[in-house]
């Protein structure tokens, strides 16, 4: 599936709310991909997406532990919703967080 599509179709393992900040609660001003890089893509298709306002997003980018904690749970949730294995993620995302 091409990019621009994803980008219209975004959803979240981790909340049914996309209009308000995941991590403060303030209104959403971006759809942030978990997995991003090489794996933004696979971010998209799989649901690890969470709406972030502009002051989080930033600290999402800027402090590592922040974009860690925010990554193994997401693993977790990933793990559960999925009904998968930690060998299944590391297949999709070649990278393992817990």
């Amino acid at each position: 599936m091409k990019v621009k599509t994803l980008e219209r179709k975004r959803w979240s393992i981790l909340t049914d709310n996309l209009e308000e900040c995941y991590l403060c609660g303030k209104r959403k001003q971006h759809l942030h991909e978990v997995y991003f890089g090489k794996n933004r893509k696979k971010s998209m298709e799989y649901g690890c997406v969470v709406p972030l306002c502009m002051e989080c997003h930033n600290k999402v980018h800027t402090y590592h532990t922040l974009d860690l904690e925010l990554k193994k749970h997401t693993e977790e949730k990933f793990l559960e919703y999925h009904n998968c294995t930690k060998e299944d993620f590391l297949k999709i995302f070649f990278i393992n967080y817990l």
